[in-house]
């Protein structure tokens, strides 16, 4: 009898173990040239096909000296599902690199918008962030990326916006975008996060707002929204010519 309740315990343990998600890591590092990938067979290519993956396929970065001689870096992208499945994108790291290639800081524990991502569709990730012991926003030079994904049966449970405006502000808030938000599922949604991709006249990303309505949203209801942070560098507003923005809902 011990025998039958240990064999079953054995097995349960290999099954959890079996089903359990499996991450997958991704990042914008250069890679060496590798000629055993390009003598990969067909095989070993359709089971790549066939995994999971998310790409970096648009980013922006820009560094800046406010009033009182900090300096500040804004970075944003654009994560695209390129795999055939739907994918869970989980924490993002960016690394601020100098033009000696040293890391002058970094920021962790960024989170797109949306989470979920199906097949061909996109989402954001956006921060902004004090260069401590930086003199001269030309010492920054780029930002790379690492972030981690893994396949998911969720849905992005993208919510409906509608009026979107870009405004421009002031020397304290230079653009801002409004719009309205519905949510279009059929139940209650505690907390939707929404990001405004800023794009200029050619399709290049400028910068990306990030937001939040946090009051809930019965079913076919909508709230306002308003986004500004983080802060994005000098000049984007009057090189904004077309707004996307996304919206997702949460349900503790």
């Amino acid at each position: 009898m011990k025998k039958s309740a240990l064999l079953l315990i054995v097995l349960l343990m290999t099954f959890l173990t079996a089903c359990g998600g499996v991450k997958n890591a991704g990042d914008t590092n250069q890679k060496a040239d590798n000629q055993s990938e390009e003598n990969s067979n067909k095989e070993e290519k359709a089971a790549e096909e066939a995994a999971p993956n998310v790409e970096i396929v648009k980013q922006t970065s820009g560094a800046w000296m406010d009033s009182i001689d900090t300096v500040w870096v804004h970075t944003s992208a654009v994560f695209e599902n390129t795999g055939d499945m739907p994918v869970a994108i989980g924490e993002t790291q960016m690394n601020f690199k100098g033009q000696d290639e040293s890391i002058l800081g970094t920021a962790t524990m960024i989170y797109s918008i949306p989470e979920v991502v199906m097949p061909g569709e996109t989402a954001y990730i956006t921060e902004s962030t004090i260069l401590d012991g930086i003199t001269d926003p030309a010492q920054f030079k780029e930002t790379t990326f690492n972030y981690n994904f893994e396949e998911t049966d969720e849905t992005s449970n993208l919510l409906e916006v509608s009026g979107v405006k870009g405004i421009k502000g002031d020397e304290y808030t230079q653009y801002k975008v409004t719009g309205i938000v519905k949510n279009t599922t059929e139940e209650l949604q505690d907390d939707i996060r929404i990001a405004a991709g800023l794009y200029d006249a050619e399709g290049n990303l400028l910068g990306v707002f990030s937001g939040s309505v946090d009051i809930g949203i019965n079913a076919g209801s909508e709230a306002g929204f308003d986004l500004s942070y983080p802060d994005l560098p000098e000049g984007i507003a009057d090189k904004v010519a077309t707004i996307d923005v996304k919206a997702y809902g949460w349900t503790w």
